[in-house]
């Protein structure tokens, strides 16, 4: 990390048509914003782009957000300033379809409401883009003005689904299944991070109770061969983030050579892959493309499965499924990729 690739293999993934189910519009800011924002404190790039670097811990990781990030989304106007460079760069990158989630809680200290914020990522998005916007929500947040604000949200026309993220450690409180089922019943996707920063009982328990067929993440099914069968034969896919596994140090993964996505694919569990938080990361959704070939000995035909995987989960018409997946075979075909 970063990773590089021969002018060949680079172009291949390029213009792959692709998918993006996993990203943080914060944990994606571009770094050109911030350094306008101000100058000075944002005159040289951030630490944690480097090679090496490694969050010591997920709390680590959100003191990062809040010094980098939290001033910087204060209205619907910088989201949509953001969303313009993040969308158009999935697109440059040969993204057809992205999922992208918004921090619900951040809306009660801002004037802006829900409603306009979604308006103004979703009229960011290039023209040749399917984007759907999600909200997200950690364990903890069903609590006064956030209690309000998150029974408002299963209201918004344009929100098209709910994530639960944050600290996988506070305990999932009742007010989750519920909200997720009233979520489904008003035709909101849910879908829910697990298995990153708790092992394979957490995955498990989210399974359980909020009855999600998208983990975000998941990695650490691995800890439980059941909870890999289980995977396998409820058909529920993973949308994960290799890159971020390793820089966030998550048990199990020093390296991207020893990433469980390896296991995960080989076992047969549907899974996609992502760039999460791209500025806190350092990556792009290229380079996760890359790091599995590289270290983790993914074929282009292997590669191309896992597009396809995306465009298998997306929330999108039969017919426009059937119309990616065509591009893709007809993509993996004419560069003479073993089927």
């Amino acid at each position: 990390m970063p990773y590089t690739a021969d002018p060949k293999f680079a172009d291949f993934i390029q213009r792959l048509p692709k998918t993006e189910t996993h990203l943080h519009i914060e944990g994606a800011c571009p770094f050109s914003l911030l350094q306008k924002l101000d100058p000075v404190k944002y005159a040289s790039p951030p630490p944690f782009w480097a090679d090496d670097f490694r969050y010591e811990s997920f709390n680590q990781f959100m003191d990062m957000y809040v010094e980098y990030c939290a001033e910087f989304y204060n209205s619907a106007k910088r989201y949509q300033e953001a969303a313009e460079i993040v969308l158009k760069k999935c697109v440059d990158q040969g993204c057809r379809y992205v999922e992208t989630s918004f921090h619900l809680p951040a809306l009660l200290y801002m004037e802006d409401k829900g409603p306009d914020v979604i308006e103004a990522i979703r009229s960011a998005a290039p023209e040749s883009l399917e984007l759907r916007i999600f909200a997200g929500m950690c364990h903890n947040d069903y609590v006064d003005a956030g209690k309000e604000l998150i029974e408002d949200s299963l209201t918004w026309e344009g929100l098209d689904g709910i994530d639960l993220h944050g600290w996988e450690d506070i305990p999932v409180e009742p007010w989750t299944a519920d909200v997720w089922e009233r979520a489904r019943k008003a035709g909101k996707f849910a879908k829910a991070h697990a298995g990153e920063f708790m092992g394979s009982d957490f995955v498990e328990l989210i399974l359980d109770q909020l009855k999600v067929t998208r983990i975000q993440h998941g990695v650490r099914s691995t800890e439980n061969q059941a909870t890999v069968q289980r995977l396998i034969d409820d058909n529920i896919a993973l949308d994960v983030c290799p890159i971020s596994n390793v820089k966030l140090a998550v048990n199990g993964i020093p390296s991207m050579d020893k990433h469980p996505i390896r296991q995960l694919f080989d076992q047969g569990v549907t899974v996609t892959i992502n760039s999460d938080d791209p500025f806190f990361f350092g990556n792009s959704l290229s380079e996760e493309y890359y790091a599995l070939n590289q270290d983790l000995n993914f074929t282009q035909a292997e590669l191309v499965q896992i597009a396809m995987n995306g465009f298998k989960v997306a929330l999108i018409s039969e017919d426009q499924r059937a119309a990616y997946l065509k591009e893709v075979s007809g993509y993996s075909e004419a560069e003479g990729v073993p089927r």
